[in-house]
């Protein structure tokens, strides 16, 4: 019975010292990209890339869309760059495409239409990268502005560059905040993980 107990006092051991492991490291990782992305690096860029959210099904923007777009466009308007490229999929609650919508939010806004190119295909941030490389194949600018929440700064960085973008990464912000953003953190870190390894 004393060497039972031994044994898994000695288990129970190991499994803390995984757990211990294991929240250190996500706070450190959830540390990281909340500094990478708060810590904005803007320079004068080609385009603005911002990463699609939710949209409602009248195709108005919430405010954490918004902020996205609302950031993409004070870039614009303040000459840091001279496109907008927005890209997302279909809000699956809504039915609508975000990258319409928050194309149509900012031609409303004074935005000329040429100016803003629409990717309606970016489901997600990997094929957000390979839909821009693909249209940037032509064009050949070299020099991009990522705009998103924070939290996703780092790992859209990343995939840009993984996925063979070899111009300059400078990125911006959203200026909204809400209480899911520590949920939307602590999600970023398998996100990340989950990039790293299959992309």
């Amino acid at each position: 019975m004393i060497k039972q107990t031994r044994v898994l006092l000695a288990k129970y051991k190991w499994l803390k010292r995984v757990v211990f492991f294991l929240a250190f490291w996500i706070l450190a990782h959830v540390t990281y990209i909340t500094i990478d992305g708060m810590n904005e690096d803007i320079s004068q860029a080609d385009i603005a890339i911002v990463l699609g959210n939710r949209v409602e099904s009248d195709g108005s923007l919430p405010s954490w869309t918004r902020g996205r777009v609302d950031r993409a466009l004070e870039l614009y308007k303040n000459g840091t760059v001279k496109l907008i490229f927005v890209s997302g999929g279909i809000t699956k609650e809504t039915g609508a495409m975000e990258a319409k919508a928050m194309k149509s939010y900012l031609v409303k806004q004074g935005v000329p239409e040429n100016a803003v190119i629409e990717d309606n295909a970016g489901i997600n941030t990997y094929h957000t990268a390979i839909n821009f490389l693909n249209w940037n194949k032509e064009k050949q600018y070299s020099s991009v502005v990522i705009v998103s929440q924070f939290y996703h700064i780092t790992r859209s960085r990343y995939i840009l560059r993984k996925t063979g973008f070899e111009g300059n990464i400078y990125s911006a912000s959203s200026r909204k905040y809400r209480w899911q953003d520590i949920t939307g953190a602590l999600r970023e870190v398998p996100a990340f993980y989950k990039y790293l390894l299959a992309y």
